[in-house]
């Protein structure tokens, strides 16, 4: 009884307070590498609930991604499952509602909630795709105009947050250069801690990495986050 307890407090308080996110790849680096356990806050936007077959999306005590957040959330270009069972991804957020990014030359306002957008030739394929995509309306482009629902629609509203994500490396455009905006039932949370750090390449016994466990991710000056450790 003792044991099943403590397993049930443990999975509660993954899935309602922290979870731990799996640095993989090197899109993060040099701030992070490959094998760091990264300890995710549930509670830093809301606690996100739902979203699935059976329960309507809802986020408890919400409240919006700032600039240069390092942001859990799921992966967007994944089509073929419920949000929640989508691969994780992590990003600095570089773009919140009515920010103005460029991506492929082309200037982007980032989409919210309080932001009216007008559509123009150049964003209206854009809007139509988050309609269709993430808003749960029928949307069209014809001619450089935008259809909604059947209606042209000349200035843009949304019922959604969205947010822009960089990895910080220029070369490296797995980010939201290749899946696009993001919308805030996606996010999962921000991380805040750096836990320890797994070295793949070296045998079980000796693994973990010298001086990258249990340091707090700070909010760098150019926006980036960083954590304090002696390898960086």
């Amino acid at each position: 009884m003792a044991l099943a307890a403590t397993i049930v407090l443990m999975l509660a308080f993954r899935a309602l307070a922290f979870t731990v996110y799996t640095v993989r790849g090197t899109a993060l680096e040099p701030c992070f590498v490959d094998g760091d356990r990264v300890l995710v806050n549930r509670w830093s936007y809301g606690l996100r609930t739902g979203g699935g077959t059976f329960f309507r999306y809802a986020r408890w005590a919400p409240s919006q991604v700032e600039r240069g957040d390092l942001v859990i959330f799921n992966n967007p270009a994944d089509t073929l499952h419920e949000i929640a069972d989508r691969d994780v991804l992590a990003y600095y957020c570089t773009g919140v509602p009515g920010d103005t990014v460029t991506a492929a030359g082309a200037r982007i306002i980032v989409p919210g909630r309080r932001h009216i957008i007008e559509v123009t030739a150049d964003n209206a394929a854009l809007i139509s795709f988050i309609y269709n995509r993430y808003e749960g309306r029928s949307a069209r482009t014809s001619g450089g105009r935008l259809y909604v629902d059947g209606e042209e629609t000349r200035c843009a509203a949304f019922s959604n947050d969205y947010y822009w994500f960089s990895s910080g490396r220029r070369a490296d455009t797995s980010d939201s250069r290749y899946f696009g905006l993001v919308p805030e039932t996606f996010i999962i949370g921000k991380a805040q801690m750096l836990l320890y750090s797994v070295d793949p390449d070296r045998p079980a016994a000796g693994c973990l990495r010298p001086g990258r466990r249990l340091q707090p991710i700070i909010t760098a000056a150019g926006g980036q986050q960083t954590h304090n450790s002696k390898n960086d």
